[in-house]
């Protein structure tokens, strides 16, 4: 890991947990100083950090320890590896894989903005990453170009000791707030706690400064008027953005739920970066109901000019003529049944037999199967996570390719849940027609406290079964 500042306040520590030999600061992370340092045992170089370098320690040290844990457990070819969590003088370090490239704010600096292509080709892999984190149930909290690596053609998302699972709150102890004012999303700058969504929004403005050389939002002075700034206003449009222009535009969308899934961002970038164009959604309108008779031409409703016109007249003319007769045939034979009932004349066998041989349109019929029975579904969702932690080999089976593709591999995904000593999927809430499920998701780590986080999955069929096609 690498970051921008190469100055430190921080005394050398020389020798931490008589390993790792300092060599000289290289940034300046969200909970202290980082340094490059040597494992002398394994002769490699690294990055460590002393973890709750701020006020509060004694409360974000336990919280860091608790979610770095969670970031090395992701295990993810775009997340800066943590290797190891050592104490020394009192203190917990993050010891972390050294990438030896510039950061993405400096690489902006130093060489100027990336073309759409290759912000929308860096964007991809750092999506790649939250989409990783959020099927983990993490939300990073501090996406921003200072916490973007980039080395051999290849971006690393780090600082995941801001990063909170579970219920973690999104204060400190003493009322800090946690993360960048400038690259917090506008719900969180109104006070709201962070979610997969602000996330997004943080990538979003990631990508705005990759290819306009400048924050969306500059900072005002002090964070709480950047803050509200945030809050109120909505930034400028992106002029050099291309292609990656509406997916930036989205990303930094103020409504939440327009921003999509990691998985879905990833994708469409994946396509910019590749040069192709991204899909675009029919456009449906609403028209009138047209009358009878033969529709007019081109498939659309005449316009009040047109239905002046004899050409578009004489449809609409015989349509009225032809529902004249129907409704003048209707009253004659309800006069004529009329009739026949005051005479006490029985109506012919054939009209009986046709009046008790048609079911009549209106008649009730048995209510759909929904595609997604709640019972199934609920099922199905428990059985999955309750056995993540003993057995996570076998829900492996249980995703979509899709979905197996976001989660890094079966390894990955073994290496992740296994870590856990319990799971669980409790008040599961069904959408039985589009598959979609939110529950509460507990787990237990060693020792640790449960955790628990709301979470949202959606669901598919496949073959005779079901399985989990995306998160979010």
């Amino acid at each position: 890991m690498t970051n921008d500042a190469t100055r430190s306040t921080e005394t050398d520590p020389g020798l931490v947990a008589d390993r790792y030999r300092t060599v000289r600061p290289i940034g300046q992370g969200g909970m202290g100083t980082v340094w490059l340092a040597t494992d002398e045992r394994l002769g490699r170089s690294v990055a460590i950090k002393r973890l709750a370098a701020v006020p509060g320690a004694g409360a974000a040290d336990a919280r860091a320890l608790r979610e770095a844990r969670h970031a090395a457990a992701l295990n993810h070819p775009n997340v800066v590896s943590v290797f190891d969590v050592v104490q020394h003088e009192g203190s917990s370090w993050l010891v972390m894989e050294h990438v030896d490239g510039p950061t993405l704010a400096q690489a902006v600096r130093d060489r100027g903005p990336l073309r759409p292509r290759g912000a929308a080709d860096l964007g991809a892999q750092l999506a790649a990453a939250l989409a990783a984190a959020h099927a983990a149930g993490v939300v990073h909290r501090d996406i921003k170009p200072a916490n973007v690596l980039i080395g051999d053609r290849r971006a690393k998302l780090a600082d995941f000791g801001t990063a909170r699972a579970g219920t973690d709150e999104q204060h400190t102890g003493t009322g800090l707030v946690t993360g960048t004012p400038t690259y917090m999303a506008p719900e969180v700058a109104d006070g709201h706690p962070p979610t997969e969504a602000s996330d997004l929004w943080a990538l979003g403005a990631t990508l705005y400064l990759a290819v306009e050389g400048r924050d969306a939002y500059s900072s005002r002075g002090n964070a709480l008027a950047t803050l509200r700034h945030i809050a109120t206003t909505d930034p400028e449009p992106a002029q050099q953005a291309g292609a990656l222009g509406p997916i930036i535009e989205r990303l930094m969308s103020r409504i939440p739920g327009e921003r999509g899934t990691a998985a879905q961002v990833r994708d469409e970038l994946r396509l910019v970066a590749e040069g192709e164009e991204l899909p675009t959604a029919p456009v449906t309108t609403t028209r009138p109901p047209r009358p009878a008779g033969p529709p007019p031409p081109r498939d659309a409703p005449p316009s009040s000019e047109d239905e002046r016109r004899p050409g578009r007249l004489v449809p609409w003319l015989v349509g009225a003529v032809v529902l004249v007769l129907l409704a003048g045939l209707a009253a004659a034979l309800l006069r004529d049944r009329g009739a026949e009932a005051t005479s006490g004349a029985t109506p012919p066998p054939a009209a009986a037999t046709t009046a008790t041989s048609e079911p009549s349109s209106e008649s009730p019929s048995e209510p759909e199967e929904p595609a997604f029975p709640a019972d199934e579904v609920t099922a199905f969702v428990a059985e999955h996570y309750s056995r993540l932690a003993s057995d996570p080999a076998t829900s492996w089976d249980s995703l979509t390719p899709e979905m197996q593709q976001v989660a890094g591999g079966e390894q990955a995904y073994t290496d992740l849940w296994s870590a856990y000593s319990t799971v669980a999927a409790e008040q599961i809430e069904v959408d039985e027609e589009s598959g979609r499920v939110t529950f509460t998701l507990s787990r237990t780590k060693g020792s640790e406290p449960p955790t628990t986080s709301r979470q949202a999955i959606t669901v598919v069929r496949a073959g005779d079964g079901l399985r989990i096609a995306a998160t979010g």
